[in-house]
């Protein structure tokens, strides 16, 4: 194993070993991908992800090839800053290689609480991050920004960063500009590679504060909605067993005078929670 392999999303990453919001890699038997970029070759055709490969047009038009037998992702194009390759690239590569070894890749980001990890998710819109830097702030331990990797009900730490496009109230974590000085980077610090799942949290703006239960029929529904790559398979038994989780809907207000009230929400909703063992 090479000792300048990172971890990110359950993966051994190598070719980033500058990138300093990923963790080392440590010992633990995972599945490998070399990152590369090339800004001189002609671009790949696109091609649609299979169970083998895939080219991907990327919105900026750079192209990033997959090749799961060659464990490689290219970026196409002019070269990708260190802060760049670490969020937002990074989750491309991870969700395709991730669905390729069998695991479920959802859009969510999702902070600890007594040892499980309770997935916040929801639209681009839904102040996802911003809850979440709130919560580091407030000393809470949050896996991952804005892709949760799972290996059946384990989740696995993300890149030790949080992007906002602006300041939140009460934030005062390490932080800088990042992604061409569009975003302000927090800096998480380094947590356990992976965590047990405990439930989900679905984001929503409403008038008050408050949470739903879900019912296990409609968090499956919105599961097989929300995971990553619908064309590859996926284990029917694995989403029932997500499903199983505990869920709540959260609706509040687009009020930053509500964000204590919020926090508080989230971290006492779990202690109310039956989960799998």
């Amino acid at each position: 194993m090479r000792p300048s392999a990172r971890f990110a999303y359950g993966l051994r990453v190598h070719g980033l070993a500058g990138v300093t919001e990923l963790m080392p890699a440590g010992t633990d038997p995972l599945p490998e991908v070399t990152v590369r970029q090339d800004a001189d070759s002609p671009r790949p055709a696109p091609h649609p992800l299979d169970h083998r490969r895939g080219v991907r047009l990327l919105a900026d038009g750079r192209h990033l090839a997959v090749d799961r037998e060659r464990r490689t992702a290219v970026f196409h194009g002019p070269p990708l800053t260190p802060d760049l390759l670490a969020h937002p690239y990074l989750a491309s590569v991870a969700t395709t290689f991730n669905r390729w070894a069998g695991r479920e890749t959802f859009h969510a980001g999702g902070f600890i609480r007594d040892g499980r990890v309770w997935a916040v998710t929801g639209p681009r819109t839904a102040g996802k991050s911003s809850l979440l830097a709130a919560l580091a702030a407030r000393g809470v331990p949050v896996v991952a920004d804005d892709v949760l990797v799972l290996d059946g009900t384990d989740v696995f730490a993300g890149p030790r960063c949080i992007d906002l496009r602006e300041p939140v109230p009460g934030v005062a974590l390490p932080s800088g500009p990042a992604r061409a000085s569009t975003r302000t980077r927090i800096q998480l610090p380094p947590i356990r590679h992976r965590t047990p799942l405990g439930g989900w949290f679905f984001l929503h703006w409403g008038d008050a504060v408050e949470v739903a239960p879900v019912p296990a029929t409609a968090l499956l529904a919105r599961l097989a909605a929300w995971r990553s790559w619908h064309q590859l398979p996926t284990d029917p038994a694995v989403l029932l067993t997500l499903a199983a989780l505990p869920a709540w809907d959260l609706s509040r207000p687009r009020d930053w005078g509500t964000l204590d009230q919020v926090c508080a929400l989230l971290e006492a909703t779990p202690a109310t929670a039956v989960v799998l063992p």
